[in-house]
């Protein structure tokens, strides 16, 4: 996780009171959804930067905020991801603490709201002749899916059924696969 955000320098080193401080509006940025920057141009000349990178430090930790809320990481979790980015110890512990004290607020704020499937019903109806046409069976499949946001009705023939079949199984495979599995031991 903390491969892919770039903290910049000077937060790295800063006193525990200014990463508190950017903690605080990073984690307002999340509740919020404000991307203000007010305010950032007398932190930049406090802190002897440039008000880009008091803009690119409010970012990486709200990235790393965000991150943990979807993850739904741990105190002690938080802790090794804030090591890994590059932060003293005593600076992860009181970003960590920040998080914590407000977890409940950013889970209901980031965590993902998206349709859940909840029931597939199917019927399989076959044309099996008509007068025009002698001696042939159109299959057709019809599907009830059943999600959070209601039911949709599809209708499918064989080989666009057996297509998204393929697709699936694909996806599920590449799920298994060495790569995914790297990939999710870095966000885990």
């Amino acid at each position: 996780m903390a491969h892919q955000v770039q903290v910049p320098e000077f937060l790295l080193g800063a006193d525990l009171a200014v990463s508190q401080e950017f903690a605080k509006i990073a984690l307002d940025r999340i509740v919020k959804s404000e991307a203000g920057t007010r305010g950032f141009a007398k932190a930049a000349r406090v802190l002897q930067v440039t008000v880009e990178d008091v803009e690119q430090a409010v970012a990486a930790l709200t990235t790393l905020y965000a991150r943990a809320v979807r993850l739904q990481l741990q105190h002690a979790e938080l802790l090794t991801i804030f090591s890994d980015a590059g932060f003293e110890e005593a600076t992860g512990a009181v970003l960590a603490d920040m998080f914590t004290q407000r977890h409940q607020e950013l889970f209901g704020v980031v965590a993902l709201n998206g349709t859940s499937f909840s029931r597939l019903d199917w019927r399989l109806d076959i044309q099996v002749a008509s007068r025009s046409l002698r001696q042939q069976a159109t299959p057709r499949y019809l599907l009830a899916l059943k999600t959070t946001d209601g039911v949709k009705h599809i209708e499918a023939d064989y080989s666009v059924l057996k297509d998204v079949c393929l697709q699936l199984e694909a996806a599920l495979a590449e799920s298994r696969s060495t790569r995914s599995r790297r990939f999710l031991r870095v966000f885990r």
